[in-house]
């Protein structure tokens, strides 16, 4: 039975979407060892990022090596792949000595004319399986996206495009973010511009903040 499943609807590769071979599970050979970023993130955009301060980011995995699993899990609705990358990236996250520090985190929120459209926030499933396997509260209800703003692939000016996009709910339920140690996290950095804007809408926030994302450039 399952040789002719297999034959109609061959099992293939999260990443890179080839067929897998007899003895492959998830991945290709090609795709077993993962393409990490090549690296430092903290200094690539700690100049770009002045909006807050924040104590450290990370990227885990290189844009080229994910970029067909992305655009599944993103664009055409594959959730089962956007959670196997996050539950990839939540054993990435566990050899960091100050993952122990975190108290929440926090997933870039999306515009809901765009959340109505996919029918997910693709930060927000990724936050609930790091949430699940690093067993750290997850929170989505403190910011809040007031721009629908062009994707910023195509934007001819990114920064601009970002301004004033994010803003805090309410004052008074983001109080209980004060003292605390957050990780606020998204799917790809590109230029920097978006997460500046969303550490702006923090900046009433008195809080200690980590950064990650799942790829990068």
């Amino acid at each position: 039975m399952s040789t002719f499943v297999d034959f109609f609807f061959p099992r293939r590769c999260l990443i890179c979407n080839r067929v897998l071979a007899s003895g492959e599970k998830d991945l290709c050979l090609n795709c077993l060892y993962i393409k990490p970023y090549i690296g430092d993130p903290y200094h690539k955009y700690k100049q770009h990022i002045t909006s807050k301060p924040f104590e450290q980011i990370d990227v885990f995995l290189s844009y080229e090596y994910c970029k067909l699993a992305l655009w599944d899990f993103k664009y055409r609705g594959n959730i089962h792949k956007g959670r196997w990358l996050g539950r990839m990236w939540a054993d990435h996250l566990k050899g960091f000595e100050w993952i122990s520090e975190i108290d929440y985190i926090i997933p870039t929120p999306l515009h809901w004319k765009k959340l109505r459209t996919r029918g997910f926030n693709q930060s927000e499933v990724l936050g609930r399986v790091l949430s699940k396997k690093l067993n750290i509260p997850i929170r989505t209800r403190d910011l809040k996206r007031r721009l629908n703003n062009k994707p910023q692939v195509h934007s001819d000016d990114r920064w601009e495009n970002v301004k004033n996009v994010f803003k805090l709910r309410s004052l008074k339920r983001s109080e209980c973010l004060n003292g605390k140690t957050l990780l606020i996290i998204d799917d790809v950095i590109t230029s920097s511009a978006t997460i500046n804007e969303l550490l702006e809408a923090l900046q009433p926030v008195n809080a200690k903040i980590y950064l990650a994302f799942l790829a990068s450039h």
